[in-house]
């Protein structure tokens, strides 16, 4: 998706003051007004296609929590083997904080057939975990020091959806209710036990953005010009220009929202219809 930087951002916003330069505290204040509104078209939707995640993330304590410490899920080998295609790395002394369907990173090992690289778990039990490799035939025992560490997940802003499967590859995944506090996603009568879930949701906010950020989404940079020059009029005591710019800035958002819900309603990963007896896709 595309990106804008802060000072294109900067830049419109001076072209509709029709100013040349702004003073230094007139910038800190367009700053900080940018960074409200660009917060507040974030929190306008929760579809925008840029935050929509579905990841499998590890509920080790009956919930999925807001974070996942990916880090602290690096597990050291004690052992790597291969049977055709499928790897089976184990660890001494500590169980591994990762789920199925989760994607790591396996580093420091040699063999006939590299087992390094970026994987999707295929099994966790305890100190074992599996993965499997595109190609593959024998067996082997790997050397060297192996490292697995989980690839890097955001942070949680809104649970959507829980599943035990991947739905998108698997029809017949089931979809578990659930009730969110301050700790996270709770299952409500997780029979099997899971340790782990399929999620879909909406990830947290990339702001505060500064002067020198590059990662301002194209679909709020319109609306987050015109919105940040309405407040700039409105500090100015220009009220009438300002909540006529207000209703431009309005029209820019209203448009991307459209796009993001007329994808959403395409989506069947957001859309669920519910009956007493059944859950389908629709």
């Amino acid at each position: 998706m595309t990106n804008r930087t802060y000072t294109d951002l900067f830049e419109l916003i001076r072209a509709l003051a029709g100013v040349d330069e702004f003073a230094p505290t007139e910038s800190t204040k367009i700053l900080a007004m940018a960074n409200r509104r660009l917060r507040q078209a974030y929190d306008a939707c929760d579809v925008w296609p840029r935050y929509m995640r579905l990841d499998a993330r590890p509920a080790p304590n009956g919930y999925v929590p807001y974070s996942y410490d990916a880090a602290n899920g690096a597990r050291m080998a004690s052992s790597v083997t291969r049977s055709g295609q499928t790897v089976t790395f184990v660890t001494g002394g500590v169980d591994f904080d990762v789920t199925v369907g989760q994607k790591v990173v396996i580093s420091g090992l040699s063999g006939s057939v590299s087992p390094n690289g970026t994987y999707e778990i295929t099994s966790v039990d305890g100190q074992t975990v599996t993965y499997d490799l595109a190609s593959g035939t024998g067996t082997e025992t790997y050397t060297g020091t192996g490292l697995l560490t989980p690839v890097t997940m955001p942070d949680v802003e809104i649970f959507a959806r829980l599943h035990d499967r991947n739905p998108i590859k698997n029809g017949g995944s089931w979809e578990y209710e659930y009730y969110v506090d301050v700790d996270g996603a709770k299952l409500i009568d997780n029979y099997p036990d899971l340790t782990g879930f399929w999620v879909t949701y909406k990830a947290i906010w990339d702001g505060p953005y500064t002067t020198g950020s590059a990662n301002i989404p194209q679909e709020w940079f319109y609306y987050a010009a015109h919105a940040t020059y309405a407040d700039f009029l409105r500090m100015d005591g220009q009220v009438d220009k300002a909540m006529a710019e207000e209703q431009v800035a309005q029209m820019y958002l209203d448009t991307e929202m459209q796009k993001a819900s007329q994808q959403r309603n395409m989506n069947g990963l957001y859309r669920r219809f519910s009956t007493y007896t059944s859950r389908q896709f629709r």
